[in-house]
């Protein structure tokens, strides 16, 4: 069952061909040719196994559903992936020009692979991030299948049915890779903006030459936000942004990048469970991806703070006041984490460099005096970008009991209530590591084990 030549080697399935082997996908002419397709389905007939049913699918070729293609090619299980355009679609298609990786270089890497680059702090370009993707796919002979758009999946049997743009499946186990963040979430009101401005999110944002003359409204103080909203300052744009209690994080502190610490000292692995006894889980802090951000660093440099957004009507936007209680509150949080690393130096008998003044975190904020609780939409902005949240799009994904209400899945770890169906890159799904690439070695290896499980359990 477990016979890990019987695995080929996958493509790429990028838009250059970085790697000896030819790449495939139908939906891309200029990465694949006649016979790599032919010898391809030559080879597929070796999957045709337990009554013409697979050992599993994966969905998705973003950095999640690659790792668990790799862990399971490294177990010697057959598979497929299935992606629906080219390998990291979504950093592809949906992430500015300017967007970088949070996570530094020296842990955005993937399973079994690590940073050679000289820069282990430093913030990786999205660009090259889709490289890495590419690159790991091609040196592992994962088989990808790009242009494969995968339609539906059901129950069926002790399995599942996939329904492909071509083809129909079946096959004893599926792991969902597709995404969870690639659909933006826009409140209600979005539907209020007059039709003369034009609304964009974090997913359609791409740079400030792009958008519409005038002033740019920013809705939402998180990552995308903040960084957004100093992408659109430094072009010399107008910009407000609307606030709202949202935790913020140091870049660096104490010679090390933040996110070596929160490793270290587990506050990223803090169990999900934890998290929500405390409340709703919150949004991703505000963090610049190489320096760091902070609202009163954005007002420095030219940002208009507002509250948060709470009504458009008659063409005219309308904010709370609560402006210097959302710069406060990144402050407290921000204090809390460095003293929590603090703590566990001490309780560890460690060593490390005194805490540097950081610039961004010591200005003093510079707030609209009186503060602007409303903005004629009309008259002063000609865009407003939506950073409000992103979900996936599980709509393909028809099996009793796996998704809520809201269409999000059920699972825990990864694991759904339905053996053989794993959905990988779900943030939080376990901790705070969750959904982010962090996760993708353990979360791969626990999705393979029950993959695994299930197949022997036949």
């Amino acid at each position: 069952m477990f016979d890990r030549s019987a695995n080929p080697v996958g493509p790429h399935c990028g838009t250059e061909r970085s790697f000896d082997q030819p790449a495939f996908g139908a939906a891309f002419r200029n990465t694949c040719t006649q016979e790599w397709m032919i010898w391809s389905l030559a080879i597929w007939g070796r999957y045709e196994i337990r009554g013409g049913a697979l050992e599993c699918i994966v969905v998705g070729g973003g950095w999640a559903g690659l790792a668990v293609s790799g862990e399971l090619t490294a177990r010697g299980i057959q598979h497929r992936l299935f992606e629906r355009h080219r390998i990291a679609e979504t950093w592809r298609t949906q992430r500015w020009d300017s967007f970088r990786i949070n996570t530094p270089r020296h842990q955005t890497v993937m399973p079994g692979e690590r940073d050679t680059s000289g820069d282990p702090d430093g913030a990786m370009p999205v660009a090259e991030f889709i490289a890495l993707m590419q690159d790991y796919a091609g040196r592992r002979g994962l088989p990808v299948e790009c242009g494969r758009e995968v339609r539906r999946i059901e129950p069926h049997g002790r399995g599942y049915r996939i329904e492909l743009d071509r083809e129909t499946v079946l096959s004893r186990c599926v792991v969902v890779a597709s995404g969870d963040q690639n659909v933006a979430v826009r409140p209600a009101l979005a539907a209020n903006v007059p039709d003369a401005v034009a609304q964009y999110d974090a997913t359609s944002y791409r740079n400030p030459t792009s958008m519409p003359e005038g002033a740019v409204l920013v809705v939402g103080s998180g990552q995308s936000g903040g960084q957004i909203a100093e992408d659109l300052i430094r072009a010399g744009r107008e910009v407000y942004l609307s606030t709202s209690r949202v935790a913020r994080q140091t870049h660096s502190y104490r010679g090390r990048h933040s996110m070596a610490w929160m490793v270290d000292t587990g506050i990223m692995d803090i169990p999900k469970a934890n998290l929500l006894a405390a409340g709703p889980i919150p949004t991703r802090a505000l963090v610049g991806a190489d320096h760091t951000i902070s609202l009163q660093s954005l007002s420095a440099q030219g940002v208009q703070l507002l509250g948060r957004l709470t009504a458009i009507d008659a063409g005219r936007a309308h904010f709370d006041s609560d402006v210097s209680v959302n710069v406060a509150f990144g402050d407290t949080t921000a204090a809390e984490t460095k003293a929590r690393i603090d703590a566990w130096l001490t309780a560890n008998g460690i060593m490390a460099p005194a805490a540097r003044t950081d610039p961004a975190e010591t200005v003093v904020p510079t707030l609209p005096d009186p503060a602007i609780l409303e903005l004629d939409l009309t008259q002063s902005v000609g865009s407003v970008v939506w950073c409000t949240g992103v979900r996936g799009d599980y709509t393909f994904l028809r099996v009793p009991a796996v998704l809520d209400n809201r269409g999000a899945p059920i699972e825990s770890g990864g694991l759904t209530r339905v053996a053989g169906l794993c959905i990988a890159g779900v943030p939080y799904s376990v901790s705070r590591r969750s959904g982010t690439i962090l996760a993708a070695a353990p979360d791969a290896e626990r999705m393979v084990n029950h993959v695994e499980m299930v197949l022997r359990s036949n």
